[in-house]
């Protein structure tokens, strides 16, 4: 922030008792509002402040805006604002300190923070490196310049509703925030924007538990051995594992299965699936390691081993649900949307008794 004049003043006086040589500016003449060289002062000191300020200006008006820079901006949304009387496009919006700000004047604390509806936000772009490869065909590489969109920022957005991440509202909401971002970005900058329902995944997962940590129906075992089975069943499984589904129509598999035995409400996997899953950083990537680590930690866990990962894009209820995509043989991938719909999260859990300790008898 720019010196006052005042202050810059002080300052050459400061200076002034330092030179010896000005000692001589000390009479009653001298000491006058009107002294030659007190009027000298005032004239330099207010040049330094004109000075300053034009610095001070230069400086926020000229600040490169980097992909945070958006992210701020887009999290300092504010939605549904009283409507500023000069403004030319119904925005409440005005030119403050070098930037665009929202006039915040007349709210309260709580009213400007529920205005904010903003509350997670990704911001990416793609390199032009990444599609200019020695060797490659001009045309190939044109193609490959427009469908990634190189160039182009890329802003993912989502708020928090009923305690859940979720996507903004559609279109209201959305097109606010874009004409928004139309304001302030920068002229000539192509900006992509979107707020999408969550991903949807389904995780099947074989683990090999503790039995007097863990309730599992003794009947049920057999029927979790044959599903955690990778290789092709032989003709004696596939007639069990078949009658055991038929069974399962009328007498479905134990509720209980997966819980503690002394506290039979919590399912140790099952939580800590969940529980990895909302901690992930939105637009961050889904690590399956991560995920077995996280379940690993456990009660009751012995071996975990994450069988099969499904996943898709979320689509709208009139439409058909899209068949999910096999990603198994991913180590890691970043949902879509920029995270996932635990609503309709699936996990499928083999529970297995780790009786390998009577191998070592």
């Amino acid at each position: 922030m720019a010196r006052t004049i005042a202050e810059i003043q002080n300052e050459i006086l400061i200076e002034k008792g330092k030179q010896s040589s000005l000692n001589g500016l000390t009479d009653s003449l001298s000491n006058s509002k009107t002294a030659i060289w007190k009027l000298w002062i005032n004239i330099v000191a207010t040049a330094i402040w004109v000075h300053e300020k034009v610095v001070e200006k230069n400086a926020l008006i000229s600040r490169p805006h980097t992909l945070n820079w958006y992210r701020e901006q887009a999290l300092n949304f504010h939605y549904g604002m009283p409507l500023d009387p000069d403004s030319s496009n119904g925005m409440s919006l005005i030119w403050k300190d070098g930037s665009y700000q929202f006039d915040t004047t007349d709210l309260s604390e709580d009213e400007i923070e529920q205005a904010k509806i903003i509350k997670y936000c990704a911001v990416s772009e793609i390199d032009l490196e990444t599609v200019l490869k020695p060797n490659r065909d001009v045309q190939e590489i044109f193609s490959d310049y427009f469908h990634n969109k190189v160039g182009v920022v890329f802003i993912k957005v989502a708020t928090v509703k009923e305690d859940k991440i979720s996507r903004i509202d559609v279109p209201n909401e959305l097109f606010a925030f874009k004409e928004y971002i139309a304001k302030i970005k920068d002229a000539g900058n192509q900006v992509f924007i979107t707020s999408d329902q969550g991903d949807n995944l389904k995780l099947n997962l074989n683990v090999y538990i503790d039995p007097l940590t863990i309730y599992i129906n003794p009947k049920d075992i057999e029927y979790y051995q044959l599903k955690s089975l990778s290789r092709d069943l032989n003709d004696e499984e596939q007639i069990k594992l078949a009658a055991y589904e038929l069974a399962l129509l009328e007498e479905p598999l134990d509720t209980r299965n997966g819980s503690l035995i002394l506290e039979s409400e919590v399912f140790p996997v099952l939580d800590a699936a969940k529980d990895h899953l909302k901690n992930i950083e939105f637009n961050g990537a889904f690590v399956k390691t991560y995920l077995v680590d996280a379940v690993q930690k456990a009660t009751g866990v012995k071996i975990p081993i994450l069988k099969k990962v499904e996943t898709g894009w979320a689509t709208n209820p009139s439409d058909d649900p899209e068949t999910l995509k096999d990603v198994t043989n991913i180590e890691y991938f970043i949902p879509n949307a920029g995270y996932f719909d635990m609503d309709t999260l699936q996990v499928e859990v083999n529970y297995i008794p780790y009786t390998f300790y009577r191998d070592k008898q």
